[in-house]
């Protein structure tokens, strides 16, 4: 059977409130008055708008270009590493697009502007500066090497002398920076230079100092006698340092064992580490010879109690010393092994401290040895790093003249070629607003705002409207869709809707019901012989669909039982017209036999069984072993069992019928039940391990763009003229005629699959 499992329901499934090209079609259908009001109030004021700051208050923009290349000091520092001649281009557009960010310098602007004076009037108020810096817009232009720089105003002539002064600071500053740049590098290497004469000075005359003073001889310090004796004695330090750890391992692992066994007063931990302490307590003479002493008393404590028994007196008597025997034992093997742990433990305890003595007296040779032989390699030591020395410092000279050299020699040439490519010119074009441009922009951008805004609204209201929201944001199969009586022009507006498929069979409503019917066939691999229908909340319709299905069901030639199983609310007395007092309650009480309590009704094969008195505890009343035995015996009597409960989310009684009939139908409310509501009511359903075949929604009601209004008009003209000609005024004449036979329930099913809606059409 088909059953929904809890990663069916929305919210716990990805992808379950994904939206249908249909869906947003509908939507947009839905609220096209909130699309043409952004229309017109955004799409078509905004371009009015545009249009008269065209006219009113036109902007111009003035530019002017900067052409940078590379100097020869910048070409060397671009290229270094790279192994060509040529500037990466990646490299190059770096390089340029830094150059153009100096054009917004603080004092490249400052200077443009101190420049103007009085001459402009766009930037005297506020911070000038910073928004002179906000409005210019410097760019490199791809793949040249030309850097744009413009203004966009509303003064011409003023834009057009910024953008003139901007660019002559900016000349003016690179150069001033280069120079000052220059002048400075070429300083710090005089003061590199002045430095390095003083300290090859200073270590000249150390080096003549250490040759007169002590003679220096260097010798291979490694043959040395010194060096032999350091070598013997850091090899016998190695080898006192690994005793030493030996040592002190077993002296701290004896200081652990002995303090876990004080303890959990145990020894064994001691044994069991310490292995001559065992063997010596296994071969004490006094502990050798009270065990034999306890093993012949047990022996002949064995004997005698084998040939005169336990409660013998010399048997007692022997018992007791045996036990004394036992006592000496354990008392002397205690004390024994005390002894032998403390006679251990001073074992390990001297041999640790031998050690520690050892190790620190070698430690003191090698200490005296490494001093005599560091002593004789120190002189020729210090003097190999005088000498090294003295060789790095000239050839830091060296570099440090050349280079000083070479930048007096290349000053010129290092620096950047940068030039004014063209002045700006006084602007004649209008540059903002683009009319067209921005005029078409905001009729879409308000267009796009309007369907936004309508599936935003649609998105955030959670009531459930169509079946493919029940279908995709609840996830449960949609059985039927039953429109709103409203919306049948046809049907009078007193039509009673619970009899709908009795009174007025040929009504599109009726035909939602067939549908109902036509999709149970197939929600099972096997016959439903009993279903409950139920819903999230009151007024949903459940007993509505309960009747109708019933109905339909007998229509189609089956015997059909409908019992109402909600005490609470019973309504299915009034809706057939037929007594109540004798009912369900009856029944499960034992106050009436089933065949007393049902009765027929105008519906030929539809027998009825409502409710009846009730009851003071429904919900025990309907989880009774009697209530299990009446949907058995029923289901064995008729074709099909529909049991009308309670709604599934307020009492529990539909908790107990759950595991009683072969599934359960929810019925949903259109714009009444949300999503989160239904979702709760098939968690419900499915934490009670039932059948759920799927849900019914009601009440549908049609929708600019919507659901049935289509359907009505499709249905009635292939229904026929005859069948179309029910109105608001008419009455209601389906129920007072006899009915015609029908066909058997397989045809019917196969007819009602052609003629019915389609449950996921949107």
């Amino acid at each position: 059977m088909t059953q929904v499992s809890p990663q069916t329901v929305v919210g716990e499934s990805p992808g379950a409130l994904a939206l249908a090209p249909a869906d947003i079609w509908r939507m947009v259908r839905k609220r096209i008055w909130l699309i043409v009001a952004c229309l017109i109030v955004l799409g078509f004021g905004g371009a009015g708008g545009i249009v008269a700051w065209y006219f009113i208050a036109p902007m111009y923009t003035a530019e002017g270009v900067i052409e940078v290349e590379p100097g020869g000091a910048q070409r060397m520092a671009l290229t270094a590493g790279y192994g060509q001649a040529e500037v990466p281009i990646g490299l190059f557009d770096q390089y340029i697009e830094s150059q153009a960010m100096a054009v917004k310098n603080t004092r490249v602007l400052r200077a443009a502007l101190e420049s103007l004076g009085s001459e402009q009037t766009m930037y005297t108020t506020g911070f000038p500066i910073y928004d002179l810096s906000q409005d210019l817009s410097v760019g490199h232009i791809p793949n040249t090497q030309y850097i744009n720089v413009s203004l966009t105003g509303t003064d011409k002539k003023q834009i057009q002398a910024i953008v003139r002064e901007v660019l002559t600071a900016y000349i003016s500053q690179i150069q001033s920076d280069q120079r000052d740049t220059d002048a400075q590098r070429q300083q710090e290497l005089r003061t590199e230079r002045d430095d390095l004469r003083r300290q090859m000075e200073e270590l000249s005359r150390k080096l003549a100092r250490y040759r007169d003073e002590y003679s220096v001889v260097v010798a291979d310090e490694r043959n040395s006698e010194q060096m032999a004796r350091l070598t013997a004695l850091v090899r016998q330090l190695t080898i006192t340092e690994a005793f030493l750890a030996e040592t002190r391992a077993a002296w701290e692992q004896f200081q652990e064992l002995r303090k876990q066994a004080e303890e959990s007063n145990d020894l064994a931990p001691i044994l069991m580490g310490f292995p001559e302490v065992t063997e010596a307590l296994r071969s004490d003479r006094t502990i050798v010879g009270l065990r034999q002493q306890t093993a012949t008393l047990e022996q002949l404590l064995e004997s005698m109690n084998q040939r005169f028994g336990e409660r013998h007196e010399q048997v007692r008597r022997l018992q007791v010393q045996v036990q004394a025997a036992r006592n000496d034992l354990e008392a002397q093997r205690a004390e024994i092994l005390n002894q032998l742990v403390q006679q251990q433990g001073a074992v390990l305890k001297n041999r640790y401290d031998q050690a520690r003595a050892a190790e620190a007296d070698i430690q003191a040779r090698v200490a005296e040895a490494r001093a005599a032989a560091v002593s004789v390699a120190k002189l020729a030591a210090e003097y190999l790093t005088l000498e090294d020395e003295y060789r790095r410092v000239q050839a830091l000279l060296n570099t440090v003249e050349d280079g000083l050299e070479r930048m007096r020699i290349s000053a010129a040439l290092s620096r950047p070629n940068v030039r004014v490519r063209s002045m700006p010119d006084v602007p004649v074009e209008v540059t903002q607003p683009r009319v067209w441009l921005y005029s078409i922009g905001t009729i879409v951008f308000s267009l796009l705002v309007g369907v936004g805004l309508s599936l935003l609204i649609e998105l955030v209201d959670t009531r459930l409207r169509t079946p493919a929201q029940v279908v995709r944001q609840v996830g449960v199969p949609l059985l039927a869709s039953v429109p709103d009586l409203t919306e049948d022009e046809r049907l009078s507006l007193d039509t009673n809707l619970a009899m709908v498929s009795h009174t007025v069979p040929e009504s599109l409503i009726a035909e939602s019901f067939r549908q109902l019917r036509t999709s149970l066939l197939f929600a099972s691999d096997q016959p439903i012989k009993s279903l409950l229908v139920s819903s999230a909340n009151p007024s949903d319709g459940k007993t509505t669909v309960a009747s109708n299905l019933a109905i339909t069901l007998a229509r189609a030639g089956g015997r059909v039982l409908l019992v109402e199983a909600n005490f609470r609310r019973p309504a299915l007395a009034r809706v057939f017209d037929v007594p109540d007092r004798v009912g369900l309650s009856n029944v499960l009480v034992g106050l009436n036999s089933a065949s007393e309590a049902i009765q027929a009704t105008a519906v030929e094969n539809l027998d009825l069984l409502v409710a009846g008195a009730s009851p003071p505890s429904p919900a025990e009343l309907l989880g009774s072993e009697s209530m299990r035995r009446l949907v058995t015996d029923q289901v064995q009597a008729y074709d099909q069992v529909i049991i009308d409960g309670a709604p599934m989310l307020l009492v529990t009684d539909n908790h107990l019928l759950a595991d009683i009939v072969d599934g359960i139908v929810l019925v949903f409310q259109a714009d009444q039940n949300t999503r989160g509501i239904a979702q709760r009511a098939v968690r419900e359903v499915v934490a009670l391990r039932a059948h759920l075949f799927g849900a019914v929604l009601n009440r549908i009601r049609a929708t600019k763009g919507g659901y049935f209004r289509q359907s009505f008009e499709a249905y009635y003209d292939y229904a026929g003229g005859s069948q179309g000609t029910l109105s608001r005024s008419a009455t209601v004449r389906a129920s007072a005629r006899p009915q015609s036979s029908t066909p058997p329930l397989d045809e019917a099913a196969d007819e009602d699959m052609s003629a019915g809606p389609e449950p996921d059409e949107t």
